[in-house]
């Protein structure tokens, strides 16, 4: 035992260590279902296996992989079901870094010698491994779940009326906004950018989102994607032809294609008595913020203020 760390230690490369950082959190669905999420500053591609264990013998497993310093789980249930109120325990590890891909193991070591810190368990004989716990509880059908699905159909109005300010500022104030919520923060910034003429700025926050992002609105953050890498000047389809030709219609309740079916359908019914929310919007409606904000409803000053952040967004940079 000692010669085998004393031979991990003698090969490790000080410029090459890895004192390995590593958050989690938990989320639940409307359903009390689970999923865990988290970042890490441990390589892209490298393998990691999530083994929950909790109330009633429960034992669930999830392999992820950490992309960009993230990475998240499927949605995972008991036995269909939602998780039962109580204590539960995640464990999260590593597999031996030679069954890690190639271009991970050259960062690891043959053994893992490269990790280092607080989350590193030596084995024997495969090397140093990753080895982190993390203890949550659950309360089924909490509020927590039924307030953050008002507070999705608030995001999502304001996302169809262009209201991205708006939306910014909800999610601001949360104090625990979930991960698709953050994820939402990125995509709503992208938008704000974009409509300021800072391209490669919204690029960036667009793809601080995870290449295959699950998670809510997963369909409307792809379709803006996949417009920036395959088309640089103007959409050759609308969002509703992406859902329809690209996703097969995979529309899900959690999916923003769901959302404005449900709400066409409710203000096409003459019984409805619910504020419309318009689903077209014209060009000149739209403010520097990307906003919906009709020129009639604006005053003097709110006129005047847009004109000088146009004047100011138009003159080229030094």
């Amino acid at each position: 035992m000692a010669m085998t760390i004393g031979l991990i230690g003698c090969s490790s490369n000080q410029n090459n260590r890895i004192t390995v950082d590593i958050t989690v959190k938990e989320e639940f669905d409307s359903d009390n279902r689970l999923k865990i999420y988290g970042n890490t500053n441990l390589p892209d591609d490298m393998e990691l296996m999530l083994s929950i264990t909790g109330e009633d013998e429960y034992s669930i497993q999830s392999k992820v992989h950490v992309y960009n310093g993230f990475f998240e789980s499927d949605w995972m249930s008991n036995q269909g079901e939602g998780l039962k109120s109580g204590n539960y325990n995640l464990l999260l590890t590593s597999s031996a870094a030679t069954l890690q891909p190639n271009d991970v193991q050259k960062l690891l070591g043959q053994q893992g010698e490269n990790l280092a810190g607080e989350y590193i368990v030596p084995v024997e004989p495969i090397g140093n491994l990753v080895g982190f716990t993390y203890a949550f509880h659950t309360d089924s059908f909490s509020n927590t779940v039924l307030e953050e699905e008002d507070v999705w159909e608030t995001v999502n109005g304001h996302l169809a009326t262009g209201q991205y300010k708006l939306a910014t500022e909800l999610i601001d104030q949360l104090p625990d906004p979930s991960n698709d919520l953050q994820m939402m923060q990125y995509f709503i910034t992208y938008q704000i950018q974009k409509n300021l003429g800072e391209d490669k700025k919204a690029l960036e926050s667009l793809d601080k989102i995870p290449s295959g992002y699950t998670g809510r609105n997963e369909d409307l953050v792809s379709y803006y994607k996949y417009l920036e890498h395959f088309y640089e000047d103007s959409a050759p389809f609308s969002f509703n032809d992406y859902v329809s030709l690209y996703r097969k219609n995979r529309i899900t309740p959690t999916s923003f294609s769901y959302y404005k079916q449900q709400f066409s359908d409710e203000n096409n019914d003459p019984s409805s008595n619910s504020e419309s929310i318009p689903t077209l919007i014209k060009e000149g409606d739209i403010n520097v913020y990307g906003e919906y904000q009709p020129v009639e409803t604006m005053t003097a000053e709110e006129l005047l203020a847009e004109l000088e952040e146009i004047v100011k967004h138009s003159l080229p940079s030094k």
